[in-house]
């Protein structure tokens, strides 16, 4: 008899907006190029979850008429039998902007079919398969005993990028916690190009913010609002660095407006912006129409869960630290920047200009663990 399995029944989550990706090249025609997100794969109800994503050369038309130019596709893999199904594609415009998505909460074993044999898909469910045996290993490896060490080749560093906040010239860099948790090294850079090294001179955890130290001097700065509290509806510009495995490594601009004042489940500490943001967003700046931060982006709701949950899709639904708390943890760390009561209405191309110069791409490396030498008998 055939059965109906539901998708992930969990509670409302965050997903960090730019929480580090891994991702890895596929096999792509001439049509589009294809990645897979390693750091997407999970394992649900028996069954493999990965992001596989593709970037069209030319527009491509939706069923339903619109245009898109990526897409994403969220699959379940049976990896016992190299089998998928595919629950969710989520369609993105020219401006990296959601324009619609086909998802489906239930479905059935039967559904599960093989890839075709040499295809990006096929790729990513061996890639996503591996993952996830290896990740299954590690668990298992307390009851297990351990095997004699074998020579391997050095394993590389892993790299993950986000934005960061020019908070003074004196060379702080404000962050996500996130976005610098566990680095063994940092680098800062620049809209000059200049590649920095940075050290962690302060993270919070609670609050998700960190400041990175350069020994360098910095052109121009942030300017923070004197009254960070956000206003309800009030516009605001994003700057920051999405995705740029494929999007490359030039800022990006998005415009919006303050959703609400506070965040999930009446956070405080945090308010609903309606800019997109991507993985890779965390960390930049949320400015006012004076090009005033009044803002820390940080998180987006995750809407494959919401949509398995509620049955519909959230779109924009994003979160920023608010410019209190951020005035507050850089006081607090003793951090002298400069806030601007200032409220002139500038250009959106002035905005972006000035929030070019003051955001930054903050990349972390995280160095593999290092096995301990056996002890001498």
């Amino acid at each position: 008899m055939t059965m109906r399995y539901a998708l992930f029944w969990a509670a409302m989550t965050l997903a960090a907006a730019a929480g580090a990706a891994d991702w890895r090249p596929l096999p792509s025609p001439d049509e589009y190029l294809a990645r897979v997100d390693l750091a997407s794969v999970s394992a649900q109800q028996g069954y493999g979850r990965f992001t596989l994503h593709r970037a069209y050369s030319a527009p491509q038309q939706h069923s339903a008429g619109k245009e898109y130019h990526t897409a994403r596709f969220v699959y379940m893999t049976d990896c016992r039998q190299g089998t998928t199904v595919l629950p969710l594609v989520q369609y993105y415009g020219a401006d990296r902007k959601l324009t619609h998505a086909d998802v489906r909460k239930t479905f059935k074993r039967s559904e599960f079919t093989p890839p075709d044999a040499g295809s990006d898909l096929a790729e990513a469910v061996r890639l996503a398969c591996e993952h996830l045996a290896q990740a299954a290993k590690g668990e298992l490896a307390e009851s297990k005993p351990a095997p004699p060490p074998a020579k391997a080749a050095k394993p590389l560093p892993r790299a993950s990028s986000g934005s960061g906040i020019i908070v003074s010239r004196n060379g702080y860099v404000l962050t996500n916690q996130h976005v610098v948790q566990e680095c063994t090294t940092y680098e800062v850079i620049d809209d000059a190009n200049r590649r920095l090294k940075a050290s962690l001179h302060a993270a919070d955890a609670a609050k998700d913010l960190a400041l990175l130290m350069v020994e360098e001097r910095f052109a121009a700065t942030a300017l923070l609002r004197r009254d960070a509290a956000p206003k309800l509806g009030e516009a605001v510009i994003v700057v920051g660095f999405p995705l740029v495995n494929v999007l490359g490594t030039q800022p990006s601009v998005g415009f919006g407006h303050v959703s609400s004042t506070v965040g999930i489940r009446g956070n405080k500490s945090h308010m609903q912006i309606s800019v997109p943001i991507q993985r890779g967003n965390s960390g930049g700046p949320v400015f006012d129409q004076a090009g005033n931060v009044i803002g820390v982006v940080v998180s987006k709701l995750d809407a494959l869960k919401i949509a398995e949950r509620v049955g519909d899709l959230p779109q924009n639904v994003n979160f920023a630290i608010r410019g209190d708390v951020v005035r507050a943890f850089l006081e607090a760390h003793d951090v002298v920047f400069t806030a601007s009561g200032d409220a002139t209405k500038l250009e959106n191309t002035e905005i972006a200009s000035r929030g070019a110069a003051t955001t930054v791409r903050v990349r972390c490396l995280r160095a593999p663990p290092v096995a301990a030498a056996p002890a001498q008998q």
